[in-house]
Order: structure tokens, then C-alpha cells, then sequence
């Protein structure tokens, strides 16, 4: 159906006001209603603006939400902390609508609403990527607790979800510009409400038809100590190395003695916090020897968080270590995700596996859990328990503990967070929280879950970051079909300048 030429900038005397709702609006990001109606406003007052006034009034919005939101998630210093969200706004907010601007006047019908969610989906997967801290922000995990939706992590992972949320406000606008006329409209209003549909019924097909485990296992995680309190402490007795020893033992003793607390409590599984006990090299083999008679006499798997605190110059190692019931070393695996930027020794990524009664457990480390591709070895593997134990602080209590969901839908994997200072969490493979302990607001920081032991099959973790990669490069392959299609026009309007409208 043609209707009237739409021509850029749009005409609007609301637009400044649409600026305003659209900031507002992003404020309140953790509500995930808000992330699909933002940028509806913010891609509206772009259309209505010569370009770079409206890029650089959209970046300094993206700027002043953004660096006013995460001042608590990020405790940098303040020099730093403003650099890294200027890059961040940048890269995340307002290059997308940047290039929708740019691109979408020289587009005829509805391809154009492709822009938007593909730039967004580019520059986020992009960002997490070169990000060490992995895909912290990432515009998907703001739909946390939309299950329905969030079941399309086992295709796309969070890169589809991403594109669809974006895709809607690119799609309102489309129509905003038709003046919501329903004979024109229609046909890009029908496509991405039956695409919608169709993600929503598969995701409530694939919660209503789960299979029942056939078996769980009883896991008990438990912080016995505040290592934030506890980190002073440590600091000062590093100058005297013989004082540090000693103390480190005597912080090991309550995880010690708490352990035989919860497997006389009937726990198969312990599992301590991120760093909840520092063992100098020296003193390890000790420390495994008493820990291994524990878990002998009490017949249950340990999964100890530790670190290794070597006093020859070589980095300390931040590391899981499971042990099995005979008291032997069975898994160890060393933190990769910003562990050189903490100080330690990066791990290798490799994720290992070890067979026990209640199935394959595999270990990884607090922001390990935060780089999706390198994750996706747990799906791949057949890891049917990942245990995640964290280190945390108050500014990202519960989001951080969020994100574990994301990774347990990705690759069909129960994964145990045990957190100090954040929150505790079980997820099942369908992102379904079974047990939660928060550490500020619980007077005993144990977590106690029956988990499931099997492995659910995904797509997502045999093609990890696949659609990402379709979405960079559907991207370029539009703003080539954008440049062919602006050359045209201009010679259509050299040769007649009363050009034909647009059309789906």
C-alpha cells in the first residue's frame, strides 16, 4: 500500500519531549517492561533531528543514565569508572542510532525497521566480546523473569532476545511514521507479531513439556564467613608472612567445621563461596589432608573455593577444587574471567568434567560465568551440575546472580551459585530458581536445594554466538543495500523529483 513520502528529519514538535521520556525511562532499566519502550522514544526524537545533533544529545543521554545507574556495579575509581562509560554509552546506545538514522532514509518499506535491532545486536555482542569482564550490561539480562521469552536462550543465546526487544521499537516507529494507519501497516505489524507469538508459544511449550529428572542431588552452599570484612585483615598480616599463615588457618576453620555441620545435616554436595579460604602454597597439602578426612569420615563431595597465595613473586591463584568422598582431588579448575586484572593467575578456560553418582559436575568461577562462549563447553560436554561460587558486593546483588540463569538456559545445565556478598542461587536448566539465599538479608547464609542431575540438549551451545555473528553480518549486508539504494534515489529525484512513496 503507498501512502505519502516519509522524509527525514521527521517533523515533530513533541521531540524534545520524546528525548526526555525515553531518559527517563532508561532509569528504571531493571524493570523489563522498560527495555522494550525506551528506545521507541529515543528513536523517534533521532528521526526528528539533523543528524549529529541528534547523536550527540542521544549519546549524552545513553551517557548520563548509564553512569548514573552503574556508579554502585562498578567501584572504579571516578576518572576511570567515566572513561569506561563513555566508551560504553557510546558503543552500546548511541552508535545504533547513529547508523538508523544514516541508514533507514535510504531504505524503501519495512526492511528498514531491520536496522535498529541489527546495529544494537552488532555493537552489544561486540562489546562483549572485547569487554574482560565478558558480557556484564548486556542488554538481554534485563528480561530476567520473562521465562517464556527467555527459553529462546537455548537457539540464540542472548543475542536474539536482544534483537527481538529492539526490533519492536524500530517496528512502533515504522508505524508511528504511517500515522498507526492500519491499511498500510498491517502486513510489518502481522510479521513481528507472528515472530513474537511464535517465541512466546515455543518458550511456554518448552516450560509446559519439560521432562521430570530422574534423580536430584541434595547441595548445601554455605559462606561461613564475610571475606569483604575479613580482606583488611589479610592485608595487614601480609608483612609479617609467618602472622598471615596463622591466620589463614584460623579463618579456614569455621568453612572446616561447618562442612561436618551440613553433611551431618544430609548434604551430598558442599560447596563454598568464591576466595572463601586463602591457603598459602606451602600449607596446601596440609589443608587438603584435613579436608580430605572430612569428607571421608562423612562420605559427601566437597567443592572448595580457594586461593593459593604464593610468597615467591609469582601470582596467587584463585581456584574450585573438588574433592570426592575418598578424600582425593578430583577437579580443580583455575578463574580465566578477569582473574589477571584481580591479580592472579589466569586459568586456561578448558572446562572439566568429573562422573559422580548424581552426574557430570563441572566448576567455574564468579565471572567465568559472565563470558557466554566460553560457557558453552558446559553444554557441549555434558555437564549436568556447573557450580559457580562468587565473590561479590553490594552494587551488583541480585543482578550478577541473574545472569547464571542466562547461562543455565544457553546450555541445558543446573548451575549452583553460592555467593559471599551477593546472592545465592539454583537454577534448573530452564532458568527456574529452586533455591535463593541473599547475603544481606539472611542471618544464616546457607543454601540448601535438591538439584536436578540430567542435561538438557541446546542448540545454543553447539553454535555459541551463531545468530551474534548472522546479526554483524546481516547488518553490513543492509548498509550495503542502504548505500545501493540512497544512489538510486538521488538519481530517481535528479531525473524526477517527485519520487513514489515507500512501501512494505
Amino acid at each position: 500500500m503507498n501512502g505519502k513520502r516519509i522524509t527525514y528529519p521527521l517533523k515533530d514538535r513533541w521531540s524534545y519531549l520524546w528525548l526526555a521520556v525515553g531518559t527517563l525511562l532508561s532509569f528504571f532499566w531493571s524493570i523489563p517492561l522498560i527495555i522494550w519502550l525506551a528506545p521507541i522514544f529515543l528513536l523517534r526524537f533521532m528521526r526528528s533531528q539533523k543528524v549529529w545533533l541528534g547523536f550527540l544529545l542521544v549519546w549524552l543521554s545513553s551517557y548520563l543514565t548509564i553512569a548514573i545507574t552503574f556508579r554502585e556495579a562498578l567501584p572504579l575509581p571516578l576518572p576511570e569508572y567515566l572513561i569506561m562509560m563513555l566508551i560504553t554509552s557510546l558503543i552500546g546506545s548511541a552508535l545504533p542510532f547513529l547508523a538508523d538514522r544514516l541508514l533507514v532514509p535510504r531504505l524503501r518499506g519495512f526492511v528498514a525497521t531491520l536496522v535498529f535491532p541489527l546495529a544494537v545486536t552488532s555493537m552489544d555482542y561486540i562489546g562483549a566480546l572485547t569487554n574482560p569482564m565478558g558480557s556484564i550490561g548486556a542488554q538481554a539480562y534485563g528480561q530476567y523473569g520473562n521465562l517464556a521469552l527467555m527459553q529462546l536462550l537455548s537457539i540464540t543465546g542472548m543475542w536474539g532476545i536482544t534483537f527481538l526487544v529492539n526490533w519492536f521499537a524500530a517496528v512502533v516507529n515504522w508505524a508511528w511514521e504511517r500515522s498507526f494507519d492500519w491499511k498500510e501497516i498491517r502486513r510489518g505489524a502481522a510479521i513481528y507479531a507472528g515472530i513474537l507469538l511464535l517465541v512466546l508459544l515455543f518458550g511456554g511449550a518448552r516450560l509446559a513439556y519439560a521432562p521430570q529428572p530422574t534423580g536430584t542431588v541434595r547441595v548445601h552452599g554455605l559462606t561461613a564467613l564475610d571475606m569483604r570484612q575479613e580482606m583488611p585483615k589479610l592485608r595487614q598480616a601480609e608483612s609479617d608472612w609467618q602472622a598471615y599463615r596463622q591466620l589463614t588457618e584460623e579463618l579456614r576453620e569455621p568453612y572446616l567445621e561447618a562442612t561436618v555441620r551440613e553433611a551431618r545435616g544430609g548434604a551430598q554436595l558442599v560447596l563454598w563461596p568464591e576466595m572463601a579460604v586463602w591457603v598459602p602454597a606451602e600449607d596446601e597439602a596440609e589443608f587438603f589432608r584435613r579436608a580430605g578426612e572430612i569428607v571421608s569420615q562423612e562420605g559427601l563431595y566437597l567443592a572448595i573455593s580457594m586461593v593459593t597465595v604464593n610468597n615467591d613473586g609469582n601470582p596467587s591463584i584463585n581456584k574450585i577444587v573438588i574433592l570426592d568422598p575418598a578424600g582425593d582431588i578430583v577437579l580443580e579448575h583455575h578463574k580465566y574471567g578477569n582473574a589477571a586484572a584481580e591479580g592472579f593467575l589466569p586459568g586456561d578456560g578448558v572446562y572439566r568434567t568429573v562422573d559422580t553418582p548424581f552426574g557430570a559436575l563441572s566448576g567455574i568461577i564468579c565471572n567465568d560465568t559472565d563470558h557466554q562462549e566460553v560457557v558453552a563447553q558446559a553444554g557441549r560436554n555434558g555437564t549436568d551440575i556447573l557450580l559457580s561460587p562468587s565473590l561479590e558486593w553490594r552494587g551488583i546483588d541480585p543482578i550478577h546472580a541473574h545472569m547464571a540463569a542466562f547461562r543455565a538456559i544457553e546450555n541445558g545445565v543446573s548451575i549452583v551459585r553460592q555467593a559471599d556478598n551477593g546472592l545465592s542461587v539454583v537454577v534448573d536448566p530452564y532458568g527456574r530458581v529452586l533455591a535463593a539465599v541473599d547475603h544481606f538479608t539472611s542471618s544464616e547464609r546457607v543454601m540448601v536445594a535438591q538439584v536436578p542431575t540430567y542435561n538438557i540438549n541446546t542448540l545454543y551451545s553447539y553454535t555459541p554466538d551463531l545468530f551474534a555473528w548472522l546479526a554483524v553480518i546481516g547488518f553490513v549486508a543492509i548498509t550495503i543495500l542502504a548505500v545501493i539504494q540512497g544512489r538510486r534515489q538521488k538519481r530517481a529525484a535528479a531525473a524526477q523529483p517527485e519520487s513514489q512513496a515507500d512501501s512494505i
